[in-house]
């Protein structure tokens, strides 16, 4: 992060000189303006082929913008390979290697392999760190995808298919970022289920203090015995979760023409402060994953006022938290995760 910050600083990259300090321009502008939106590329412009490769374990970094390139580019060939373990290692691995070998020949040499009769996603499937099973897909996202609602019970602190009827609510030490200060809902599987792609996380919050918050979360698995499985995430980490998002409430405004059942679209293009005890809901965006859920293993729901896992660079390092955060569930708060279970009778 050190060696980021000072490679985007005005003058300091060696190879070309920086008309701007980046690293202070994006401090100063918190909210999407035209600044901002002079930098994006025009995605539905790019024709050529492509060969995409995006990671479950980059969330923070990577993942979400690999994917929505993907989707958005308007290239009529285009493939996706995806995967869930450590980015540099299988990206250099003998089987990518041949992939990216084959792609290339067939594009830049122009060569009549059978390239295009490749399927258009490679889908890596995750039961743990290092087991998975790999399928092919003819698209991305899923159409073999159900979203089905989880509602959370602050008062069993439980995940399930129902709302409860009764209102309930938990709290946390939203600036405590050690120990194990957080709200916590499980869901146990009855049998065998996959979760593949983006997840929207409803929450009715409200603050004990301050105008603001910042909501991070962490999906985790645990097997039937209720030991955790671990997955790799960002630069390697191997004590990683299924799959994280966060959100500052103030910047909770959703675009509804670009969001889609799993994916909010936040505009972040105005502040909207909050007051100390008013309930708010919200909509987290949780980054993409693919993730196999065995009979009695179980998914859990972590939200906690920090990042899940203390990652030496890239992570949310200031906070707008002050003093507690309240989840709000049943009757009117209607705080579930939608998530996208697979179905197989296809």
């Amino acid at each position: 992060h050190t060696w980021w910050r000072f490679r985007m600083k005005r003058g300091r990259n060696r190879r070309f000189l920086m008309a701007e300090d980046f690293p202070n321009e994006r401090e100063s502008r918190p909210l999407d303006d035209g600044w901002w939106a002079q930098k994006r590329p025009d995605l539905e412009a790019i024709t050529v082929p492509a060969l995409v490769c995006a990671s479950w374990s980059d969330h923070g970094l990577h993942t979400r913008g690999s994917l929505e390139g993907f989707e958005r580019i308007g290239s009529q060939e285009k493939w996706l390979f995806t995967h869930g373990r450590r980015k540099w290692e299988t990206f250099y691995s003998p089987e990518a290697r041949e992939l990216q070998r084959r792609f290339f020949d067939r594009y830049l040499k122009g060569e009549p392999n059978d390239w295009t009769s490749t399927p258009r996603v490679r889908l890596e499937v995750r039961k743990s760190r290092d087991e998975y099973d790999v399928r092919a897909e003819p698209e991305w996202p899923l159409r073999s995808v159900s979203y089905q609602p989880l509602y959370l019970d602050a008062s069993t602190r439980r995940l399930g298919p129902a709302p409860s009827l009764v209102c309930a609510s938990v709290s946390y030490r939203a600036t405590r970022t050690r120990g194990n200060d957080r709200a916590t809902f499980m869901h146990r599987f009855a049998c065998d289920a996959e979760l593949t792609g983006t997840m929207t996380l409803k929450l009715w919050v409200s603050t004990s203090a301050g105008d603001d918050l910042d909501l991070f979360v962490l999906l985790r698995k645990f097997d039937r015995a209720g030991r955790e499985v671990f997955f790799y995430g960002y630069n390697g980490f191997s004590k990683d979760g299924v799959a994280k998002g966060w959100l500052r409430v103030s910047h909770r405004q959703i675009d509804r023409r670009r969001s889609r059942p799993g994916r909010p679209w936040h505009t972040h293009q105005q502040r909207q402060p909050l007051t100390p005890g008013q309930i708010e809901p919200v909509e987290i965006e949780v980054l993409a994953s693919s993730t196999v859920f065995e009979a009695e293993s179980s998914l859990r729901v972590d939200v906690l006022g920090h990042d899940a896992a203390h990652y030496p660079a890239f992570r949310h390092r200031r906070t707008v938290n002050r003093e507690r955060h309240t989840i709000h569930t049943g009757g009117r708060f209607d705080s579930h995760l939608l998530a996208p279970f697979v179905l197989f009778d296809r």
